[in-house]
């Protein structure tokens, strides 16, 4: 098993960086994994996956905001809620920003 490895670390070595074939002809043979998706593709996954969890985080919100609004005068109750609609909001704010920064840094590729 250790001479496989060698011998594909091998391969490796013989191709350029950066290169999809050796100087010398055939394949470079890294065992990476071939993948034909491009920016469209990364663009969309990564956009459904932002919007669920920004979905979940106004689920969240809208379930501690009626936990607040029924709490009446029970004490424990509206400080669970309102951290809970911090905590919420915090959710939401960071899945936005983090769909704005990879959108743009998918954007420049």
């Amino acid at each position: 098993m250790m001479t496989k490895t060698f011998a594909q670390f091998q391969q490796v070595q013989n191709c350029e960086v950066g290169a999809t074939r050796p100087a010398g002809g055939g394949d470079c043979l890294t065992n990476l994994p071939q993948v034909a998706a491009g920016t469209g593709e990364v663009r969309t996954i990564l956009m459904v996956v932002f919007a669920v969890a920004a979905g979940i985080a106004l689920i969240s919100l809208m379930i501690a905001a009626l936990n607040y609004v029924t709490a009446f005068s029970d004490q424990d109750k509206i400080v669970r809620s309102r951290r809970n609609v911090i905590y919420s909001l915090i959710g939401l704010v960071i899945a936005l920003s983090a769909e704005a920064i990879v959108l743009t840094v998918v954007g420049r590729l």
